[in-house]
């Protein structure tokens, strides 16, 4: 992790952890085209991204990163994970900081409700490599960029008025 010199004074300069700035996505497809599209639509948005192919590697990469967004691809779920993956989105929909967007199947209209009853962010029906996947990092990008900002200026401790 990069080191910043908190004072200019060597005698009391102090190193510390500089923030690191980087924008991280978590990709989740049982699929590696399918994953593809995902990594490609992120990347493209300059995002920093974890593959996944499961839903239990993904939880595990879900606690060990900063994850501010993540793309579940419900689409292609392999026959008897379906439980893993619902458990999994239901897992980062509860977590306070990632943006969550569900990738489902058209015409999957109770899919849909239960994500929206969970609070996922977004959710994406028929995603395909014709879908702008790209605008919908856009915008995820934006959302973490004004929410980080928000987050800094409420950091800041003001001087009472004398």
């Amino acid at each position: 992790m990069p080191m910043t010199l908190v004072s200019s004074d060597p005698r009391r300069g102090f190193l510390r952890a500089a923030p690191v700035a980087l924008r991280m996505c978590l990709v989740v497809s049982a699929s590696p085209p399918r994953s593809q599209i995902l990594v490609r639509a992120a990347q493209e948005e300059h995002w920093a991204t974890i593959v996944c192919r499961g839903a239990e590697e993904a939880a595990r990469q879900a606690v060990r990163n900063r994850i501010q967004l993540a793309l579940v691809d419900m689409q292609a779920v392999p026959h008897g994970e379906e439980r893993a993956f619902r458990s999994l989105v239901e897992q980062l929909a509860s977590r306070d900081g990632p943006l969550v967007a569900v990738c489902g199947n058209p015409n999957d209209n109770l899919g849909e409700v239960w994500s929206r009853q969970l609070g996922v962010w977004m959710y994406l029906p028929g995603v395909d490599s014709e879908s702008d996947l790209a605008l919908v990092c856009s915008e995820a990008r934006s959302i973490v960029e004004k929410l980080s900002g928000q987050t800094a200026k409420s950091d800041r401790t003001v001087e009472p008025a004398k």
